[in-house]
């Protein structure tokens, strides 16, 4: 199966998940799997939110910043992955001068 980010509609979205600042985002779900694209602008975060039915991994491309999950902070920057099981809150934060870039995939758990 082949996803080209190129050929899907960027959202932007303001207080994404609750959070503040600007995300702009390509996603498409493919099989009960989502795939994100997305430029998380700095000073913006994505705010706290529990994966009850799927996980996530987040791979950082450009930029860095931070997630909270389960009340672990971790710092994230170029080829960082962090990991988001079922049953787990986490947060996104760019702390930093320049978008943080990252790629995601959510898989719906079954």
């Amino acid at each position: 199966m082949r996803i080209d980010f190129n050929d899907l509609k960027e959202e932007v979205l303001q207080g994404f998940n609750g959070g503040k600042g600007t995300i702009a985002l390509k996603k498409t779900t493919k099989k009960d799997v989502t795939f994100i694209s997305a430029k998380l602008r700095p000073n913006s975060s994505v705010g706290m939110h529990k994966h009850m039915t799927d996980s996530e991994t987040i791979y950082v491309l450009s930029g860095k910043g931070k997630t909270i999950c389960d009340g672990e902070t971790e710092m994230l920057k170029a080829g960082s992955v962090t990991f988001c099981p079922v049953g787990c809150s986490h947060c996104l934060i760019n702390d930093g001068d320049e978008d943080l870039v990252f790629f995601a995939v959510i898989p719906k758990q079954i």
